[in-house]
């Protein structure tokens, strides 16, 4: 989604790739995490409970922005504004991905 094959393993890993890749962004972090976990739990339950198969795992990604956008509402001022912005460009990126990795199964099919 960022633009890096360097994925988290851990939590400890999560924290410094986040410093690494996002260093302005520090007072979000754990938010973001949150709503990634949120969103997967979230699905989870509809899988298990509701028996809804899973289309496309941005599903995911876009729950979360729509976590994000939501509690952004919940902020006031620049805060407010940067977590808007931030759940924008996530999903911004989640789009770009889904196009990328259509184009390529589509591929996939005609050889």
């Amino acid at each position: 989604m960022f633009g890096t094959d360097l994925c988290p393993n851990n939590l400890c890993q999560f924290y410094s790739w986040c410093y690494a890749f996002l260093p302005q962004g520090e007072w979000c972090f754990t938010m973001g995490l949150a709503a990634i976990c949120w969103a997967i739990w979230n699905r989870r339950n509809q899988t298990t409970f509701e028996f809804k198969k899973m289309a496309y795992p941005f599903e995911i990604v876009f729950n979360a922005c729509m976590h994000l956008s939501y509690w952004a509402g919940l902020l006031k001022g620049e805060r407010r504004v940067e977590l808007e912005h931030g759940a924008v460009i996530l999903k911004e990126n989640a789009k770009e991905m889904m196009r990328i990795c259509a184009t390529a199964h589509a591929g996939d099919a005609v050889e």
